[in-house]
């Protein structure tokens, strides 16, 4: 593979993102991470916490995938500040470290159960992954960082088209290739490779 990295779309809040972010880290695969801060124009976003049914299915299937994993789900209470989560994940980034702080939010919201908008759990992430713990925390409430996301990153959600997460994306042979879920992760790789990308 070359060395530009797949674009990976994602929100904390998903438990496929959790399952992804491990497998990407596992096998070293390079992406460049980007907190979905919306959707490609007309998604029509149907939110699985408001639908019990799918509700229920989604964590019995995340534990199911956990488990051949060697991976435990401990689902979280839902957090509703994910605009503050993931400028701290932003803040991160700039720092050379979004993917460490990635995968341990994740890890906490998903296998502890610990709220993401706290500010002591957003600091403990950042403490493990190597970043300015004070600097995470105050890029929570950071206006400045959230706006710098929207003007850096809708255009590129709305080129690639993106509708949901985790949703992977690369560019060879003049085509945009795209991926929708951590379950089309080996697909994309194979496909990446035998493109040349």
């Amino acid at each position: 593979m070359s060395d530009a990295p797949i674009r990976f779309y994602f929100s904390l809040r998903s438990p496929y993102v959790w399952l992804a972010v491990e497998e990407i880290v596992r096998e070293g695969i390079p992406v460049e991470p980007i907190p979905v801060v919306s959707f490609a124009a007309g998604t029509v976003f149907s939110d699985p916490v408001a639908n019990p049914p799918r509700l229920a299915y989604l964590i019995e299937d995340v534990a199911r995938i956990a488990a051949r994993h060697d991976l435990t789900l401990i689902p979280p209470m839902d957090t509703e500040d994910w605009e503050a989560v993931h400028n701290a994940v932003e803040f991160a980034k700039q720092q050379g470290r979004g993917m460490a702080f990635t995968q341990i939010a994740a890890r906490m919201r998903w296998t502890q159960s610990l709220d993401l908008a706290c500010p002591d759990v957003i600091g403990a992430v950042a403490e493990a992954a190597g970043v300015d713990s004070g600097g995470a925390v105050a890029a929570m409430d950071d206006l400045s960082i959230r706006a710098r996301m929207i003007e850096a990153y809708t255009p590129c959600i709305e080129a690639d088209q993106v509708f949901g997460v985790p949703f992977f994306v690369f560019d060879a042979d003049g085509q945009t290739h795209r991926y929708w879920g951590q379950d089309r992760i080996a697909m994309m790789l194979e496909d990446a490779r035998a493109m040349g990308a």
